[in-house]
C-alpha cells in the first residue's frame, strides 16, 4: 500500500476510535435514536393511522356491506361492514364504541342510519348514496325492470397534475436526510475544528507532523470523523425507516429509498466541503476560546443552507430556488428535495452533482493552503488578510 495512503488511513482510524468511545458520542447517537422511535409510535398514536369505520349492517344481505366497503374504498373511506342480527343489538353496539355507525334496512324499505353522536360525514354520504341506490332498485324490480340491465353512467376524471405516488413519504426523507446532515456538518464539522485546536494547543501536532505529512493529517482527520459522522446518520436513518415502517407512517418504496440513497450521496460532498474549511478555521486558532470568532462565517453559510431547504420546500418551481438549487453548497440540500417531489431531470441531477464536486475540491484545496502554512503557528488568531496570503502564496 502507499505510504500516504498508509498514513491518512492510519490517521483517520485513530480518529474513528477516539471519537466512537467518547460517552458524549455514544448518549447523543443512543438519545437520537430513541427520540426518533418514540416520536413515531406518539405520532403513529396520535394520527391513529388509516381510519377505518365499522358499520354494522341489520336487515341486508351480504351485497349491501360489500356495496358500502366498496363505495367507501371508492370515496377513499375505509369502512368495515359487518352483519348485524337486529336494530336493538346495532343500537347497544353503536353505543359502546363498537361500531361507528349502523345501517337499518326496515321492513317497509326504509333505511335509518345510528350514530353515537355526530356521524363521520364520508361515512353519512356513503350511507346516503348507497340507501338511495338500493331504493332505486327495489322500486325498478317492482316495476319489472332489472336494474343490472340499464346503461351505466359514463363518468371520466381529468387532472390538471400529474399525481406524484408516495410524494409526502418523499419529501419527508428527504427533508429529514437534509436537516441531518446540516446536523451532521454542525456536529462533525466542529469536531474536526476542535480536534485540530486541541492538537495545536497541546503540541501533539509538532509529534504528528514528525512522522506524517500535514496533508496525510488533514485528510485523516476528515475521513475519520466522516466516516464516524455518516455511520452515526446512517444508523439514525435507518432507525426512522424502520420506525416509520413498523408503526406504518411509511410504506418504504422504492423511489423512498433511492431518495434516501440520493440523500447520502449530497451527505458525503456536503460534508466533505464543510469539514475542510472548518479545519482550516480551527487551524487558525491557537485556543477553543477562539474558533467561535474563526468559524463565525462558516456557521452563517451552515444556517443558511439549512433554511434553504426548510423554507425552500414551498417554492421549489421558483426562479430563486431553482437557481440556487445550482449554487453549491446549497445544492447538498435542496437538491435531495427536488429528486424527492420530481422537481428536477437528470441532466440537472449530474449537472449540480458535478458543481458541487467542484467546489469540494476547491474547498480542500483552500484549506490545505491555510493548514499548512498555519497548523504550526501558535499565539494570535491569525486575521483573514493573512489566510488570503496564504491561499495566494505560491509554496
Amino acid at each position: 500500500m502507499n505510504s500516504s495512503i498508509q498514513n491518512i488511513l492510519l490517521v483517520a482510524g485513530r480518529e474513528i476510535g477516539t471519537r466512537a468511545r467518547e460517552k458524549s458520542f455514544v448518549i447523543s447517537t443512543g438519545l437520537l435514536m430513541a427520540v426518533i422511535i418514540i416520536g413515531a409510535v406518539v405520532w403513529s398514536s396520535l394520527s391513529g393511522g388509516e381510519s377505518v369505520d365499522r358499520v354494522g349492517v341489520v336487515g341486508g344481505d351480504r351485497s349491501l356491506a360489500q356495496t358500502i366497503e366498496a363505495t367507501g374504498a371508492a370515496a377513499g373511506q375505509r369502512i368495515s361492514a359487518v352483519a348485524v342480527p337486529d336494530a336493538s343489538a346495532a343500537r347497544v353496539q353503536v353505543a359502546d364504541g363498537d361500531l361507528d355507525a349502523a345501517l337499518v334496512v326496515g321492513s317497509d324499505g326504509a333505511y335509518t342510519a345510528i350514530s353515537k353522536n355526530a356521524m363521520n360525514p364520508t361515512v353519512e354520504g356513503i350511507l346516503r348514496g348507497v340507501s338511495s341506490q338500493r331504493a332505486l332498485s327495489t322500486a325498478l324490480e317492482a316495476k319489472g325492470v332489472d336494474a343490472a340491465t340499464l346503461p351505466e353512467p359514463r363518468f371520466e376524471t381529468d387532472r390538471t397534475q400529474v399525481t406524484k405516488p408516495d410524494e409526502a413519504q418523499r419529501v419527508t426523507v428527504a427533508l429529514i436526510g437534509s436537516v441531518l446532515l446540516i446536523m451532521a456538518i454542525m456536529m462533525g464539522g466542529l469536531m474536526v475544528a476542535v480536534g485540530v485546536v486541541e492538537e495545536k494547543s497541546s503540541r501533539i501536532v509538532e509529534l504528528l507532523l514528525s512522522t506524517v505529512r500535514p496533508l496525510h493529517l488533514l485528510w485523516g482527520k476528515i475521513l475519520g470523523i466522516g466516516a464516524i459522522s455518516l455511520g452515526q446518520i446512517v444508523l439514525i436513518g435507518a432507525t426512522a425507516m424502520v420506525a416509520g415502517k413498523v408503526t406504518g407512517l411509511l410504506t418504504l418504496t422504492g423511489t423512498a429509498a433511492t431518495v434516501f440513497a440520493a440523500v447520502i450521496a449530497w451527505f458525503l460532498l456536503g460534508f466533505l466541503f464543510f469539514a475542510a474549511l472548518y479545519a482550516a478555521t480551527g487551524a487558525m486558532v491557537s485556543r477553543q476560546e477562539e474558533l467561535n470568532s474563526s468559524s463565525a462565517p462558516l456557521t452563517v453559510l451552515v444556517m443558511a443552507v439549512l433554511y434553504s431547504g426548510t423554507f425552500g420546500i414551498q417554492a421549489l418551481d421558483s426562479p430563486f430556488i431553482e437557481t440556487l438549487s445550482w449554487i453549491p453548497p446549497f445544492s447538498a440540500v435542496l437538491m435531495p428535495i427536488r429528486i424527492a417531489t420530481g422537481d428536477t431531470d437528470p441532466a440537472q441531477v449530474a449537472g449540480t452533482f458535478g458543481l458541487m464536486i467542484v467546489a469540494c475540491l476547491i474547498a480542500v484545496w483552500v484549506a490545505s493552503r491555510i493548514y499548512r502554512h498555519s497548523i504550526l503557528r501558535t499565539g494570535s488568531r491569525i486575521r483573514w488578510r493573512e489566510v488570503a496570503g496564504m491561499v495566494t502564496a505560491r509554496k
